[in-house]
């Protein structure tokens, strides 16, 4: 359901990092005016260098957002932990991290920009994994409490 959430922010403008850390947090009740701009830079495979997908990043800022450290004097582990399972998951579903290797766009170049519109990758693939990690994001996390 949450996840759907998402997908709707996706399909309206956001981006995909952007969109999974709006509708989990907006999912576990957090409001923080740095969201959604915080995930902004993770967007595209980390600003289209073919980086980590922009959906595992946005997840992954939901987690830290409520599991990470405010004191150096705090403990890593349940926010470790819940990233690790996070990323396993995300891995065996889509068989890479990796935004170009998960679209096959190279997003930096014009013509990689070009092909992701012309194939349809956002709904071919982006929409379907925004929907599912944060929907696997959201029941990590309230299995945690």
């Amino acid at each position: 359901m949450d996840g759907k959430r998402a997908y709707h922010y996706f399909n309206n403008g956001y981006l995909c990092a952007e969109s999974v850390l709006l509708a989990t947090t907006d999912a576990m009740s957090i409001n923080n005016p740095g969201i959604p701009a915080i995930a902004t830079g993770f967007c595209s495979g980390a600003s289209r260098t073919k980086g980590v997908c922009g959906a595992l990043q946005g997840a992954i800022l939901a987690i830290s957002v409520i599991h990470g450290r405010t004191s150096p004097e705090q403990e890593v582990d349940i926010c470790y932990s819940l990233i690790q399972e996070l990323t396993d998951y995300f891995n065996r579903r889509n068989e890479s991290l990796n935004c170009f290797e998960i679209t096959g766009c190279d997003l930096g170049k014009p013509q990689g920009q070009t092909k992701f519109k012309e194939n349809n990758i956002k709904q071919q693939k982006c929409l379907p994994i925004v929907e599912d990690i944060t929907d696997f994001t959201i029941t990590l996390l309230r299995d945690q409490k």
